[in-house]
């Protein structure tokens, strides 16, 4: 596991041409853990060129040491090469968020990543080929075809959603709409080969009650980082991810520190052969997040 995962928590995301990016870069945003200073669909396509060179010029004056995590999404491989350009930007930044990542768009990704081979990347899956075993399968392939570290892998639901012609509805948590299916082609598709996954955005910013069920949801599938569209988000999520682990912690202990193949803890069985990968994962997650 990359040990930046078990730091992202809630990462929020902010336009490039949020009025307040310039102290958003130095101060953070509310707790957020992690930020993603979005330069692709936040932004309409006549203010790219202005956001960009806005964002490198504030990257470049903003503090080097920060106690939360930036990320840059660039709108596409250019965006991408002008932000590789400036060192000083770069600096500043952990990582960048890759959209729209599958086997066809790759290697125009994969081209201007080798000009920075040890930045951190995290690609977005969020494009039809997850609607699809071969293609999710091509997919797999083009990420482990990467030679800079992955942090891990995003899900972008609402354009998942799009694809089908569907918005998200009040009430409706995104294991309510046809994309369950496509969420657990992804666990099963993406984690045996060793890769974190991001839960996805609720949209539903004023539904704090439907936003509390799919982080439920989201706990119970094995995500330990969640994007967030609002500040009103992150203390929900943060207060759900704390909780969990911290139930999970004393349960992924004994397994870690008990010699005995079967036993019962809790009112649960724990057996070693079954359950070590998970006890280690979440034992990992857990110095991670209270570091």
């Amino acid at each position: 596991m990359n040990e930046l995962y078990g730091h992202l928590g809630a990462s929020l995301y902010v336009p490039a041409t949020h009025k307040s990016l310039d102290s958003i870069l130095s101060e953070g945003c509310h707790t957020a853990r992690s930020l993603i200073i979005c330069t692709e669909d936040a932004v309409i396509d006549s203010e790219v060129t202005w956001a960009v060179r806005r964002l490198i010029k504030a990257l470049k004056t903003a503090p080097l040491d920060v106690p939360f995590l930036r990320f840059v999404r660039p709108r596409s491989p250019l965006v991408l090469q002008q932000l590789i350009a400036s060192p000083e930007a770069m600096a500043r930044i952990d990582g960048v968020v890759v959209p729209k990542f599958d086997a066809e768009t790759a290697p125009g990704w994969q081209v201007v990543l080798e000009m920075a081979p040890t930045l951190a990347v995290m690609p977005t899956l969020e494009t039809l080929a997850l609607f699809r075993d071969s293609t999710t399968d091509a997919l797999l392939e083009a990420i482990q075809a990467l030679s800079n570290p992955v942090i891990a892998l995003r899900i972008g639901a609402n354009d998942l959603l799009g694809a089908i012609g569907l918005k998200r509805q009040s009430g409706q948590t995104i294991y309510d709409t046809p994309l369950r299916g496509t969420l657990e082609r992804i666990i099963t598709t993406f984690r045996p080969a060793g890769y974190e996954l991001a839960a996805p955005v609720c949209d539903l910013i004023d539904e704090t009650d439907t936003l509390s069920r799919e982080i439920a949801q989201d706990i119970a599938w094995g995500f330990y980082a969640k994007t967030c569209i609002h500040p009103s988000q992150i203390d929900v999520v943060e207060a759900h991810f704390t909780h969990a682990l911290s139930r999970q912690k004393a349960q992924a202990d004994a397994l870690l520190h008990s010699d005995t193949a079967v036993f019962r803890h809790d009112g649960q069985m724990m057996e070693q052969t079954c359950h070590a990968t998970w006890a280690r994962r979440i034992s990992s997650l857990n110095i991670n997040a209270t570091s």
